[in-house]
């Protein structure tokens, strides 16, 4: 009999679980945890639960506990304890850069991909990370491990409105130049309100344009259309 892939789902938005759940349609078995320290007091009494998933899909925010997925260690932990793949289900806006830091890539679709869509992505990082796929058991060096469920997840406020914006507007100008940039970093540091204003412009016109303009400052946030009208609806309306 064929085994289910197993896929962890880390989010306190019952919502997405039964979205998830819809998604993969039976095709993969879904563990649900409403928060990191559930799956770490559950790793922690079961030491092959984190190598036995073959992916992770977490959210960043975490309101009940005031965590921030990407300031906390959860991640580094779950590396160590043999999780093949690591997708951080969007829920605000980061670089590329940052999202390579940290994991495998991230999922538009909050609410569930088709299973068959997650299996590619898996196996796409899989391919990548040949030499250090998942071995047996048996096969790991012994190390020392520190106790999952002993890892410290910082308390981090979740982000405002503003503080939102300001991140965004910020990297926006990393990417612009020239007066654009001015304009852009002086928003970021001294005013809000119309930095906040210029982005809801922008996500305005978004919605009803079929293509960027070179002239649309969208394209300082990302070459899709789409990507940027998503990245920009959660700046200014989170999720």
């Amino acid at each position: 009999m064929r085994v289910k892939p197993k896929v962890c789902l880390i989010d306190e938005d019952p919502q997405v679980q039964l979205g998830w759940e819809k998604a993969l349609n039976k095709e993969a078995s879904l563990e649900y945890y409403k928060d990191c320290q559930e799956l770490l007091d559950a790793a922690g009494k079961d030491a092959s639960l984190l190598h036995s998933f073959d992916c992770v899909i977490v959210s960043r925010y975490f309101k009940q506990t005031g965590v921030d997925i990407c300031e906390s260690a959860l991640i580094t932990e779950l590396r160590t304890q043999g999780v093949g793949a690591i997708f951080l289900n969007w829920q605000g806006y980061l670089t590329k850069e940052e999202i390579d830091s940290k994991f495998d890539g991230r999922l538009f679709n909050r609410y569930g991909v088709r299973w068959q869509t997650l299996r590619s992505r898996i196996q796409k990082i899989r391919n990548k990370k040949a030499p250090l796929t998942r071995i047996s058991k048996s096969d790991e060096p012994a190390a020392p491990k520190a106790s999952p469920s002993k890892v410290s997840l910082p308390s981090q406020m979740f982000q405002s409105k503003p503080q939102r914006c300001q991140d965004l507007l910020r990297s926006m100008a990393r990417k612009a130049v020239g007066r654009h940039k001015e304009k852009l970093e002086y928003y970021a540091a001294h005013d809000s309100k119309e930095g906040i204003a210029l982005l809801e412009a922008i996500y305005n016109r978004l919605l009803t344009a079929t293509d960027s303009s070179v002239n649309c400052p969208s394209r300082y946030i990302n070459t899709s259309p789409v990507v940027a009208k998503n990245i920009l609806k959660e700046a200014l309306y989170g999720s």
